[in-house]
Protein backbone atom coordinates (compact mmCIF):
# COMPACT_ATOMS: atom_id res chain seq x y z
CA UNK A 1 0.00 0.00 0.00
CA UNK A 2 0.71 2.99 -1.01
CA UNK A 3 1.51 5.91 2.17
CA UNK A 4 -1.57 8.16 0.68
CA UNK A 5 -3.60 5.19 0.93
CA UNK A 6 -2.41 4.06 4.68
CA UNK A 7 -2.63 8.26 5.95
CA UNK A 8 -6.43 7.93 4.47
CA UNK A 9 -7.08 4.60 6.54
CA UNK A 10 -5.13 6.21 9.74
CA UNK A 11 -7.87 9.56 9.38
CA UNK A 12 -10.76 7.45 8.81
CA UNK A 13 -10.20 4.85 11.73
CA UNK A 14 -9.44 7.92 13.92
CA UNK A 15 -12.85 10.17 12.41
CA UNK A 16 -14.74 6.94 13.12
CA UNK A 17 -13.75 6.19 16.62
CA UNK A 18 -13.64 9.85 17.86
CA UNK A 19 -17.65 10.50 16.39
CA UNK A 20 -18.47 7.29 18.30
CA UNK A 21 -16.28 9.45 21.52
CA UNK A 22 -18.04 12.37 20.49
CA UNK A 23 -21.77 10.88 20.72
CA UNK A 24 -20.88 9.24 24.23
CA UNK A 25 -19.94 12.51 25.51
CA UNK A 26 -22.86 14.23 24.21
CA UNK A 27 -25.16 11.62 26.35
CA UNK A 28 -22.92 12.24 29.52
CA UNK A 29 -23.33 15.91 29.33
CA UNK A 30 -27.00 15.53 28.86
CA UNK A 31 -27.03 13.62 32.43
CA UNK A 32 -24.90 15.94 34.04
CA UNK A 33 -26.53 18.90 32.85
CA UNK A 34 -30.00 17.68 33.67
CA UNK A 35 -31.09 20.33 36.37
CA UNK A 36 -29.89 23.45 34.24
CA UNK A 37 -32.05 25.90 32.14
CA UNK A 38 -32.74 24.62 28.85
CA UNK A 39 -31.10 28.17 27.62
CA UNK A 40 -27.84 27.09 29.57
CA UNK A 41 -28.20 23.49 28.86
CA UNK A 42 -28.43 24.56 24.71
CA UNK A 43 -25.11 26.74 25.10
CA UNK A 44 -23.07 24.23 27.22
CA UNK A 45 -23.86 21.44 24.59
CA UNK A 46 -23.26 23.59 21.58
CA UNK A 47 -20.01 24.62 22.75
CA UNK A 48 -19.05 21.41 23.81
CA UNK A 49 -19.81 20.30 20.12
CA UNK A 50 -17.88 23.13 18.21
CA UNK A 51 -14.84 22.30 20.73
CA UNK A 52 -15.47 18.76 19.72
CA UNK A 53 -15.28 19.52 16.21
CA UNK A 54 -11.96 21.42 15.99
CA UNK A 55 -10.14 18.59 18.44
CA UNK A 56 -11.53 15.81 15.86
CA UNK A 57 -10.13 17.98 12.83
CA UNK A 58 -7.06 18.33 14.01
CA UNK A 59 -6.57 14.39 15.21
CA UNK A 60 -7.56 13.39 11.85
CA UNK A 61 -4.77 15.99 10.12
CA UNK A 62 -2.32 14.55 12.97
CA UNK A 63 -3.26 11.10 12.04
CA UNK A 64 -2.48 12.08 8.66
CA UNK A 65 0.80 13.24 9.53
CA UNK A 66 1.85 10.95 11.45
CA UNK A 67 1.27 8.32 9.46
CA UNK A 68 3.28 9.67 6.59
CA UNK A 69 5.89 10.90 9.02
CA UNK A 70 6.46 7.71 10.16
CA UNK A 71 6.79 5.33 7.52
CA UNK A 72 8.76 8.19 5.51
CA UNK A 73 11.63 8.97 8.32
CA UNK A 74 11.75 5.78 10.25
CA UNK A 75 10.41 2.78 7.25
CA UNK A 76 8.42 1.40 9.74
CA UNK A 77 5.57 -1.56 9.09
CA UNK A 78 2.49 0.07 7.66
CA UNK A 79 0.11 -2.21 10.19
CA UNK A 80 1.85 -0.79 12.98
CA UNK A 81 2.05 2.91 11.79
CA UNK A 82 -1.67 2.23 11.27
CA UNK A 83 -2.27 1.01 14.81
CA UNK A 84 0.05 3.96 16.67
CA UNK A 85 -1.12 6.78 14.73
CA UNK A 86 -4.99 6.10 15.52
CA UNK A 87 -3.98 5.08 19.06
CA UNK A 88 -1.92 8.58 19.58
CA UNK A 89 -4.75 10.84 17.53
CA UNK A 90 -7.96 8.94 19.26
CA UNK A 91 -6.18 9.60 22.49
CA UNK A 92 -6.01 13.70 21.70
CA UNK A 93 -8.82 13.64 20.49
CA UNK A 94 -10.92 11.97 23.22
CA UNK A 95 -8.14 14.44 26.01
CA UNK A 96 -9.83 17.90 23.64
CA UNK A 97 -13.37 15.68 24.12
CA UNK A 98 -13.06 16.03 27.56
CA UNK A 99 -11.74 19.05 27.99
CA UNK A 100 -14.60 20.36 26.20
CA UNK A 101 -16.88 18.99 28.24
CA UNK A 102 -15.95 20.79 31.26
CA UNK A 103 -15.15 23.87 29.69
CA UNK A 104 -18.44 23.82 28.40
CA UNK A 105 -20.37 24.30 31.27
CA UNK A 106 -18.98 26.80 33.24
CA UNK A 107 -18.70 29.04 29.93
CA UNK A 108 -22.36 28.60 29.68
CA UNK A 109 -23.16 30.44 33.05
CA UNK A 110 -23.98 27.00 35.06
CA UNK A 111 -22.89 27.49 38.69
Amino acid sequence: MSNKTISVISALLTFVILILFAVASVFVQMLVLNGASQNEGFNAMAISLICQSVGLLIAVILARWLSIFLITKFNWNQFLVIFITVVAATGFGGLISFLSTIISIPLAGIK
